[in-house]
């Protein structure tokens, strides 16, 4: 009997960290690779790229909304450590839509690196 003949040595299916991690590993031994990763759009047209859930919607986002909220923090005693920052931070502003251009955008950077690395 002969054997069967595929198009593909490895097929993954998601492309969050593991995903992505096998398909690069498996590559570079030569192997012939496809990676299939899909985000089904929510009711509000929301979906992602490459990363998994961790990238796009968990761990990085988080973390990020986080130490926004630390540095937001530190900055009260940052003006009697010798920073040259307002003593009141009532005097302090925050940009609600400058931090979340910021999340997003890194996470885009993530997801471009991670096709270019595909």
């Amino acid at each position: 009997m002969a054997a069967e003949q595929y198009d593909y040595d490895l097929i993954v299916i998601g492309g969050g960290s593991g995903g992505i991690s096998c398909a690069k590993e498996s590559a570079s031994c030569g192997a012939k690779v496809a990676l299939f990763d899909f985000v089904k759009p929510t009711v509000h047209g929301t979906k992602w790229g490459l990363g998994g859930t961790c990238v796009n919607v968990g761990c990085i986002p988080k973390k990020m909304m986080h130490y926004a909220g630390l540095l937001g923090d530190a900055m009260h005693d940052a003006h009697k450590l010798g920073w040259d920052v307002p003593e009141s931070h009532k005097q302090m502003k925050f940009s609600w839509e400058k931090l979340i251009e910021t999340v997003n955008n890194y996470i885009r950077s993530l997801n471009w690196g991670y096709k270019l690395q595909l």
